[in-house]
């Protein structure tokens, strides 16, 4: 009598038959009750399986159960028992159903399809092909054996947004709200739907209390600043709550009409407290006391103020009779939808349902420097990922011309940058590639790093275009989207800071030439320079290879009424431990060649000074000194030019600052580009300020001319 029962349950997605996890309900009894049992599933938001290792599974996967420690066997297709080891023909529909195990009369445990059902799921429910019953689009799904037996319809309907009804028939109140720029909104605002509830004095019931209320939360779009809100019931106020505890009186419409709203909110709609409208002493009284004096208050402060609030009513103001009154009822200002005290929320967000009773929906209010559905990204040590700095900004299926300005000016920045990188990139490329510049080390550097400008500039544009076009109109083809995220800031992260060690070895190859003087042996320079560069790019690599194994590419739905609401988010995602690691990385490959750069330009500058001085002796050290910093001072001018150029990069790597507002994201693009200057201005820095290799690219545009115009006259 020690046996006991439990109770497996697995959980399938209706239409694509997707697993999403599994139950395990043991029976705490020596037999089996004959009373009913109740058990609530908690079925998560996303299907992320916690696969296991501690027992051997033949022919499947072990896997963890989502509300115990224990584990099981998730069998392949044509396997069964505890661990995967009894073959079994499955005779399940192969087309409309999945095998999923066997029972004990060795009978196939199918499921079906949508609109199919039987034993082997091979029988069609026709209720939704015969005729088209769910409207507006609605889709049609049949009922089965198992569920909602009761209910007189063969079907139900899921409608799209903006209709509701059994068969989708009933047209949604669309309700748009535009906020002004003036107000300071959170990113998740409460929206009170309040409906007036009359009271029939014919009919002996007691009457429900009115007004009532219902209530929902919304994500503000940061690209629009504004809400679009469907609403299938009938209402004839509406409030909006910001979670400071800030109220705005958005609709007043005495009989409720289905049609579409648009209201522009501005600080006028707020209402205030009463401790704003009088002094501490009445703000003190009783409710009873006070509320004699608040048609008062409407006239004093008319006609400016349309609504307030005690700390147990909600008053508007009106006129009647030409005399301006108040008019309040009781609303609870603590009311919280907590999800059943069920927080799915990450990072300390908040979780809030639409219904306290029968929740359809539940969305997460995220704290300061969080946003996802679930709070999960953050806005704060992203690097150089453009996700956090404009993927709320950017509105789907809109074209560039009718996108937000600071879209439209990345855009026209990006464009501006890759002109000027590749003309950059391709004049060094021309200057550096000449034979006796490459006679030494620094020609091999230098071309190097022509070559890596141009990469840093293809690349940094297809990264901007590419994910701009996939927040606009998200791609299909998945493998492109994880190759693209996984990808393009590794190799952008690589590049850079090739670039800075290249110019680097640059300065030091130059101060060893001035310290070897006439020892100096071009041809083992040139030998090392291809040592360092092959040893500097595996170093970079390695010390840099853990940002594309800690990246991940998310879909998610937003949370508001938009209807084209889908957001696609790369993400890396690094530990306390590798996020130090990280910021070691980054200010270790940042600093180290600028001290190069900056010790090599004394040494060059000191040692030769010091051999002027030897060969004129009439002139001092001191002299000779002043006069080669005013000769070599683009020494000393490049590397701190290269260097604050840079800095916004090594900030942007590990800012404890995040984006709060749309002026934060203004400050960080501008950061965001800044950081990509100095690979695109080389021929500047090394061209332009050299003698030598300014005669070189006057040489070889002699040399081409001479070959497009063979018969120009000279």
């Amino acid at each position: 009598m020690n046996r006991t029962y439990s109770i497996h349950i697995d959980i399938y997605e209706k239409i694509s038959l997707t697993y999403w996890g599994s139950f395990l309900y043991p029976v705490k009894f020596l037999f089996l009750p004959v009373h009913r049992l109740a058990f609530i599933l908690d079925i998560p938001f996303t299907n992320d399986h916690q696969i296991c290792s501690n027992i051997k599974c033949l022919h499947g996967r072990c896997l963890n159960y989502l509300n115990t420690k224990e584990t099981f066997c998730q069998c392949e297709k044509g396997w069964s028992g505890d661990y995967c080891n009894i073959p079994h023909h499955c005779t399940c529909s192969p087309s409309n159903s999945l095998c999923v195990g066997m029972l004990n009369n060795n009978r196939s445990i199918c499921i079906c399809r949508d609109n199919y059902f039987g034993s082997k799921c091979y029988v069609r429910n026709r209720i939704c092909d015969n005729s088209v019953p769910c409207e507006n689009n609605g889709l049609c799904i049949s009922h089965d054996d198992f569920m909602l037996s009761s209910a007189k319809q063969k079907y139900y309907c899921i409608c799209p947004k903006g209709f509701s009804g059994s068969r989708c028939q009933v047209m949604d109140t669309q309700l748009n709200l535009i906020f002004d720029k003036d107000i300071h909104l959170s990113h998740s605002i409460f929206i009170h739907f309040l409906r007036i509830i009359p009271i029939n004095e014919y009919i002996p019931r007691i009457p429900k209390p009115s007004p009532s209320r219902s209530t929902t939360l919304q994500t503000i779009s940061q690209s629009t600043n504004s809400i679009r809100i469907y609403w299938s019931h009938p209402f004839h106020l509406t409030f909006i709550e910001t979670l400071d505890k800030i109220y705005y009186l958005t609709v007043i419409q005495p009989i409720h009409n289905y049609s579409i709203i648009v209201k522009r909110i501005d600080s006028s709609f707020r209402c205030r407290s009463i401790n704003e409208l009088v002094n501490e002493t009445f703000s003190q009284l009783h409710v009873l006391r006070r509320m004699k004096s608040y048609h008062l208050i409407c006239q004093q402060n008319s006609p400016t103020l349309q609504c307030f609030y005690d700390d147990i009513h909600l008053c508007l103001c009106y006129d009647y009779q030409h005399k301006r009154l108040a008019n309040c009822f009781q609303f609870n200002h603590h009311m919280k939808f907590d999800c059943f005290g069920q927080n799915h929320c990450e990072n300390d967000g908040q979780c809030f349902q639409d219904s306290p009773d029968c929740p359809k929906r539940t969305i997460c209010a995220c704290r300061s420097c969080y946003y996802g559905s679930r709070c999960q990204f953050t806005t704060s040590e992203f690097g150089l990922s453009l996700d956090a700095i404009l993927a709320y900004h950017i509105i789907p299926n809109v074209n560039i011309f009718h996108q937000t300005s600071i879209v439209k000016l990345s855009f026209s920045f990006t464009i501006l940058f890759m002109i000027v990188g590749l003309i950059n990139g391709v004049l060094s490329f021309i200057t550096f590639k000449s034979k006796t510049v490459l006679e030494v080390g620094c020609g091999i550097y230098l071309l190097c790093s022509s070559i890596t400008t141009i990469l840093i500039t293809i690349l940094f544009g297809m990264k901007y275009f590419i994910y701009l076009s996939t927040q606009i109109s998200t791609p299909s083809n998945q493998s492109f989207l994880k190759f693209q995220c996984y990808s393009f800031d590794f190799l952008l992260r690589i590049c850079l800071n090739m670039d800075q060690w290249l110019n680097a070895c640059v300065s030091m190859e130059r101060a060893f030439t001035v310290i070897q003087d006439i020892q100096f042996v071009k041809k083992k320079s040139k030998q090392l320079a291809k040592k360092v560069i092959i040893i500097l790019f595996i170093l970079i690599t390695l010390t840099s290879i853990h940002d594309p194994i800690h990246r991940r590419l998310f879909e998610e739905e937003e949370d508001n009424d938009n209807e084209n609401g889908k957001r696609i988010w790369c993400i890396v995602n690094y530990s306390s431990k590798l996020q130090t690691y990280n910021r070691i990385v980054n200010t270790f490959l940042f600093f180290i060649p600028f001290l190069i750069n900056l010790i090599s330009s004394i040494i060059i500058i000191s040692k030769t000074s010091r051999r002027q001085s030897r060969l004129r002796k009439y002139r001092s050290y001191k002299v000779m000194l002043y006069e080669q910093i005013r000769n070599h001072q683009h020494l000393f001018i490049a590397p701190v030019v290269l260097f604050a150029l840079a800095l916004p990069r090594l900030i942007l790597s590990y800012a404890s600052k995040c984006m709060n507002s749309s002026k934060d994201s203004w400050i960080f693009l501008s950061g965001y580009f800044i950081s990509f200057i100095p690979p695109m201005i080389i021929f500047f820095i090394f061209v332009l300020p050299s003698k030598y290799y300014r005669n070189e690219y006057k040489k070889i545009l002699i040399k081409r001319s001479n070959i497009i115009y063979p018969f120009r006259r000279r």
